[in-house]
């Protein structure tokens, strides 16, 4: 499969599990959110398929969590700015920064984070066929590692 069509596979996948999941919690969605989750999964995958194995599942789940909360300040911002409509409020949160971000959702991030990468890791070596075998680490040592094809 060429690059352009993992790509689209993968936002695609992004793109319905983050829907999926807000509508479990929440009850609905809206159509940019699925559009991040996409962007974040494809940005999750590239940035774990570019960094070592031996780099820490945590850090790579804090590293996608900054990337998130990142993603929810921008478009926060364009709402507080009349530029969208406001999709989430966490005024009522604690350390909430204009109601657009706060620290219990970006350590939500982190869990999230490490669970999409395992996610495209999976898919990348089952289904893309990649030759590379997943491993990760916590605290130094190897927690789990992909059982070979």
């Amino acid at each position: 499969m060429n690059k352009q069509s993992k790509f689209v596979f993968m936002f695609v996948f992004g793109f319905m599990a983050y829907v999926t999941i807000e509508c479990c919690f929440r009850g609905y969605s809206f159509p940019l959110m699925g559009l991040c989750g996409g962007l974040a999964f494809v940005l999750l995958d590239k940035i774990n398929n570019r960094i070592s194995w031996n780099i820490d599942i945590l850090i790579q789940g804090i590293m996608g969590s900054a990337f998130i909360t990142f993603l929810e300040f921008i478009i926060g911002e364009m709402s507080l700015r009349g530029l969208i409509q406001p999709m989430w409020n966490y005024a009522n949160l604690p350390l909430n920064y204009k109601g657009i971000i706060c620290l219990p959702f970006s350590i939500i991030w982190i869990g999230l984070s490490i669970i999409a990468i395992v996610v495209a890791d999976y898919i990348n070596y089952y289904i893309f066929d990649d030759n590379t075998v997943p491993y990760y680490k916590l605290f130094g040592i190897v927690i789990y590692k992909f059982k070979s094809k």
